[in-house]
């Protein structure tokens, strides 16, 4: 795996990392709009799928 690829996916790691700290905060306080929620969830499906993209690329999965 180049180092080029290797920083994307540490990168994409540590925001889907932080997004999962989000929306759990988010699911904690009983205000938050499901709309916020589905936001989050949307985003972190994409983090996801492009990190599965990257790791199949390397032919790592």
């Amino acid at each position: 795996m180049t180092q080029n690829n290797l920083d994307m996916a540490r990168q994409d790691i540590e925001e889907a990392l932080k997004l999962i700290e989000d929306m759990e905060a988010a699911l904690t306080k009983e205000e938050s709009p499901k709309e916020i929620i589905k936001e989050k969830f949307n985003f972190l499906s994409k983090k996801v799928q492009e990190l599965e993209n990257l790791l199949k690329s390397e032919g790592i999965i």
